[in-house]
């Protein structure tokens, strides 16, 4: 999936807080799709962000529909 801008923002300011040794990180740095980061985040305990990027998902396929 294409990442928009907004989606791009949020991610980069989480990456900021994030442990370098953090699968997340790790993904993020690896410019990963969002679907697997997302996922690397639910692992690493990181469950409200996997939450905010689920949201933000959907409120944009909501507005192209």
């Amino acid at each position: 999936m294409e990442q928009h801008s907004g989606l791009n923002e949020l991610i980069d300011e989480y990456r900021m807080v994030l442990p370098a040794e953090s699968r997340t990180a790790q993904a993020i740095d690896a410019h990963e799709p969002i679907e697997r980061i997302a996922l690397r985040a639910i692992d690493d305990g990181y469950t409200e962000f996997s939450q905010r990027v689920a949201q933000f998902m959907e409120s944009f396929l909501r507005r192209a529909m």
